[in-house]
């Protein structure tokens, strides 16, 4: 199998005292959750949701579909928390992940992607930087029916309301991709604290001029902050 090498880095900005950011940083996958909901809620439902994906892909996935599986898994298993808990009830989170399928059969080594809400995956290849994911948001409806722009959408007053999240209804759809593993790709998996801060163009700036992982993560979470730092 091909090497991976990762970094990981996460804060709690400047104006939240709590995290309701989780992430999983190990060899076969990679999650990022940002949680909703009350009173450390948001902070019970993004653990849920890594902690479960963690124990399910902790050896990779054989399908895109036991990806998927580990995602709605991980959805009931916030939802029957909610509901067993007053406190919690409404709370969830997003979700995004990359997990490696190991070559199998004469196929080579494979990435499935997850993804439900707006935190995201990019990836850089040969240069460019592109989105792998695409937002569960209501800018990103607007965005897709021409109604705003991308730089109205990164100033809109409703950026932060997703459309798709784990927990919040019984049922979920997760949007998933088979994609292959190239030598030299980099991936990045955030979530909306560092996107509502630091533009694409950024991203891709840092990105390329950081050749270990842990210092591009270190430098992203330290531009998202420096640029005010709103959320976690």
């Amino acid at each position: 199998m091909a090497a991976l090498l990762w970094g990981a880095a996460t804060d709690p900005g400047r104006v939240r005292h709590e995290n309701e950011d989780a992430y999983v940083a190990e060899p076969n996958v990679f999650v990022v959750a940002d949680g909703m909901g009350g009173h450390q809620a948001g902070e019970v439902a993004s653990a849920l949701a890594a902690s479960t994906l963690r124990e399910r892909l902790a050896d990779g996935a054989t399908s895109v579909d036991v990806g998927v599986a580990a995602v709605v898994e991980a959805k009931a298993a916030i939802f029957q928390t909610a509901h067993n808990n007053a406190a919690q009830r409404g709370m969830g989170t997003t979700l995004t992940a990359v997990a490696v399928l190991p070559a199998a059969d004469g196929r080579p080594d494979q990435l499935a992607i997850v993804n439900v809400g707006d935190s995201r995956v990019y990836l850089r290849r040969q240069g460019e930087l592109t989105r792998a994911t695409v937002d569960h948001s209501y800018v990103q409806e607007l965005l897709a029916t021409g109604h705003i722009t991308e730089a109205e959408a990164r100033a809109h007053p409703r950026r932060n309301i997703v459309t798709r999240a784990l927990g919040i209804e019984p049922t979920v759809r997760v949007d998933s991709w088979l994609m292959p593993m190239v030598r030299g790709d980099r991936f990045v998996l955030c979530s909306d604290g560092l996107v509502d801060e630091v533009d694409d163009d950024e991203i891709h700036e840092i990105i390329a001029s950081q050749t270990k992982p842990q210092d591009c993560a270190d430098s992203l979470v330290a531009a998202a902050v420096g640029h005010g730092g709103r959320d976690n």
